[in-house]
């Protein structure tokens, strides 16, 4: 799945993500975690990416989204940015 860095502040609302230990952290009270498939959370409440942030969004972003997101190459870095 690719991931993406966030070009602009975004608010999800619901779906999946895959997110590193630290941003699940900060957003635990937004999120329940998928059983069986770490790193992976259902959102329960609005949660909120600042720009610089890198995320996985199973499937493919909406046109509104993925105008605030650009694609990380696999080879390129894999930190984000907290």
């Amino acid at each position: 799945m690719p991931k993406y860095r966030v070009t602009e502040t975004i608010t999800l609302y619901g779906g999946e993500l895959i997110l590193t230990d630290a941003q699940a952290g900060a957003r635990k009270h937004c999120l329940n975690p998928v059983e069986k498939k770490k790193g992976r959370y259902t959102i329960l409440e609005p949660v909120q990416f600042k720009v610089g942030e890198v995320i996985v969004i199973p499937g493919e972003p909406d046109k509104a989204l993925d105008q605030r997101l650009e694609k990380v190459d696999k080879a390129g870095g894999t930190g984000d940015a907290e």
